[in-house]
């Protein structure tokens, strides 16, 4: 009778072990599955899950998923790396708490097509809203308004960034002063004046999630502050 009692206390020790170290593994393997239907696809992607107890995991719940992956796709948006982690996240609906994380080296459309570089997009919040903060360089932020100014009318010309959000563009041996403003989610060039026409530098939707709402130039870089549906990414 001891003994038989022996092999259940060891049997569910057994079991216990099992599922405490063993759940988040096979959750983890089945969350990278499912990552990857949505179509994002990565390099040495790797899917972290985690809950307290673990046996939440058994009702679908989970307290983090995180994701870190290099040379990144989700959508239309590309990243060199990402290191995202999903907070509350019910496993069965695929439904998203919070987010937070960066994406480095990313990778967006402007309106013609072209690659626009940003450097690191930082995110933080919650998942359908999520807070998304970019940085580019004033010289990447050039080169996009000049390819846009001719891409969009035609104009060859120079342009040199300024803060807190100013602009010079020098066509023809004539400069025109303007300001980077923000409007329904685009980066506008805006000149000052009649002479020149306002230049859409970015814009949101399937190519590009980020929905701007503020920006502004220091001597170095240039800031986007706007929101990313990181829900409708990732489902």
């Amino acid at each position: 009778m001891r003994s038989c009692l022996i092999q259940i206390v060891i049997m569910l020790a057994v079991v216990f072990c099992l599922l405490w170290f063993g759940l988040p593994l096979g959750v983890s393997a089945l969350a990278t599955a499912a990552l990857n239907a949505t179509g994002f696809s990565g390099t040495d992607t790797k899917v972290e899950v985690t809950a307290d107890p673990p046996f939440m995991l058994l009702t679908g719940h989970a307290d983090t998923i995180r994701i870190r992956s290099s040379d990144a796709r989700m959508g239309d948006l590309h990243a060199a790396s990402v290191d995202v982690t999903l907070g509350s996240v019910d496993l069965l609906s695929r439904n998203i708490g919070t987010v937070t994380g960066t994406l480095d080296g990313v990778r967006v459309a402007a309106p013609n097509g072209d690659p626009v570089p940003i450097d690191q997009v930082t995110l933080q919040g919650s998942s359908t809203a999520t807070s998304a903060t970019a940085t580019l360089s004033v010289a990447e932020a050039e080169a996009l308004a000049e390819s846009q100014l001719k891409a969009q009318t035609g104009i060859v010309a120079t342009v040199a960034l300024k803060g807190p959000n100013l602009v010079t563009v020098t066509a023809g041996g004539k400069s025109q002063p303007g300001h980077l403003v923000t409007s329904n989610g685009s980066l506008l060039l805006v000149p000052n004046g009649n002479t020149l026409p306002t230049v859409t530098l970015i814009a949101p939707g399937t190519a590009n999630p980020l929905r701007v709402t503020s920006v502004s130039i220091s001597s170095a870089s240039v800031t986007l502050v706007g929101t990313i549906n990181i829900q409708n990414l990732l489902s």
